[in-house]
């Protein structure tokens, strides 16, 4: 009991920090507007299909980072998806070649 207060604490701390993270990420290009200028990227995931976007002078840099970083969650959502089904199949699946 007391190991599931620690994670749920963690968990609430994790998602504080990144929220902390996304307003500070927001503010960034505010900060950087006098150095010289800003870009930003993203990616979107249509299905399987990532449709990736940047607008400034690093935005060819950016995207790449982006679509490697769209790149590496599909291959976390493919292989949770993969270990999920491994757990979900009977011992007896496939079924012997002799029918028994």
């Amino acid at each position: 009991m007391a190991g599931q207060m620690k994670l749920a604490r963690l968990g609430l701390a994790l998602i504080a920090v990144g929220v902390i993270l996304a307003f500070l990420a927001a503010l960034l290009p505010l900060l950087a507007a006098g150095a010289g200028g800003a870009g930003v990227a993203g990616c979107v995931l249509v299905f399987f299909v990532p449709v990736c976007f940047g607008v400034g002078p690093l935005a060819p840099y950016l995207m790449v980072a982006a679509m490697l970083i769209a790149l590496a969650l599909l291959l976390v959502t493919y292989f949770l998806f993969r270990a999920a089904l491994e757990e979900l199949r009977p011992e007896s699946y496939p079924p012997a070649p002799g029918g028994t």
